[in-house]
């Protein structure tokens, strides 16, 4: 079997990780895999080209800066006619694009589709959705990274639940088990409690929430501090920074940017903290407790398909800073039952989001539909 991968970009985030991983786990189960995007990088993060290459996959950038430019297209129809794929597999709404062209073209061609969010609150070009929706209904199948983008698919977007199956994402756990670095040691916090986050700095992940949060946190553990991970693609780093001064936490909060080694990262962390207002799935919160860490999330659908409500973790209102500084307090002042959660989280992990998990049912997906055609 051979599947051709196509995706927006290979910047380090959450698909594209996932598509990583799964790529590696395919290869491994002889599938030949190949990988195609429209552009290789953004601002601020790293390529992941080296990453897949590493693995024995081939990767193309297909320099789409214009999807509707005649070269672009042309070289897309050049690479599906040499490589010949059994199914084309893409990832992210400009490749879906790109697939829903290239299958009137090549119709022999099973196209499946993962949806990797709710694109109605976090695309900046949600206006164009109902066109999206009629595309994404000519796929063979679509995969919904959680049940939370499953029923926005039926309930909003009108797909019917035959055409879905939810994979969630998986991760290779023991990626995570140590870290590769101390860097509780570099950055010289051994006596603090170290509360931190990750995510692209955008409003939607909720890093104000986290910011606002200190003060109330400080008042019962001074040493605190917050570390915020992630790259500033449209600056609103700046906007973080002014909120930082201006509470007057300069010496507790750092954004630390962009981190590529997110395994040291997290364990440098006594409890990690996700106030996101919106996801599609959030694949840090598994890897935080694939490290056995405890988590304070938001509570918002997909989070609750993760977190185990005082299992592995708390639940915070979406938004209130005082609901995730006293989430916050509750574990640091309970560090038993912090561990416990850490535990936990890591079995739930291994249990339900690891790799083989999901790359057992995609592969199984691939074989349905190759079967069925």
């Amino acid at each position: 079997m051979k599947v051709l991968h196509i995706i927006n970009t290979l910047s380090a985030g959450g698909a594209e990780l996932h598509l990583l991983t799964l790529c590696r786990r395919s290869r491994i189960q002889g599938i030949k895999v190949f990988v195609a995007c429209l552009k290789e990088h953004v601002l601020g993060s790293r390529t992941l080209r080296q990453d897949f290459e590493k693995s024995g996959v081939r990767v193309v950038n297909l320099k789409a800066e214009r999807i509707y430019d005649p070269s672009f297209f042309a070289r897309t129809r050049r690479l599906i006619s040499k490589i010949q794929p059994d199914i084309l597999h893409t990832h992210l709404p400009r490749a879906d694009l790109v697939g829903f062209m290239l299958c009137k073209v090549f119709p022999n061609i099973y196209w499946v589709d993962s949806i990797h969010d709710n694109y109605s609150k976090t695309w900046s070009a949600r206006r164009t959705i109902p066109i999206f929706s009629q595309i994404w209904k000519k796929a063979d199948i679509l995969i919904a990274i959680s049940y939370a983008v499953q029923e926005w698919l039926i309930s909003e977007r009108k797909i019917s639940k035959e055409k879905i199956r939810v994979i969630h994402y998986g991760i290779e756990t023991d990626k995570f088990s140590e870290p590769n670095t101390d860097l509780r040691k570099t950055w010289a916090l051994d006596k603090n409690l170290i509360i931190g986050s990750i995510g692209r700095l955008e409003p939607r992940k909720g890093h104000e929430t986290l910011i606002r949060a200190m003060p109330t946190i400080l008042e019962r553990m001074p040493a605190t501090r917050l570390l915020i991970a992630g790259h500033d693609p449209w600056c609103y780093g700046e906007k973080l920074k002014s909120l930082i001064k201006e509470i007057g936490l300069t010496e507790s909060v750092q954004l630390v940017g962009f981190q590529s080694d997110i395994s040291s990262f997290i364990h440098t962390l006594d409890i990690f903290a996700f106030a996101s207002k919106s996801e599609g799935f959030g694949q840090v919160l598994i890897e935080a407790m694939a490290a056995k860490k405890p988590v304070v999330a938001s509570k918002i659908s997909p989070i609750t398909e993760i977190v185990l409500e005082n299992k592995t973790g708390l639940l915070a209102d979406v938004e209130s800073s005082h609901a995730f500084a006293k989430a916050i307090i509750a574990l640091a002042e309970c560090p038993e039952k912090a561990q416990k959660m850490g535990v936990n989280g890591a079995k739930r992990v291994e249990e339900h989001f690891s790799v083989n998990q999901m790359a057992k049912k995609t592969i199984q997906l691939y074989q349905d539909v190759l079967k069925k055609a």
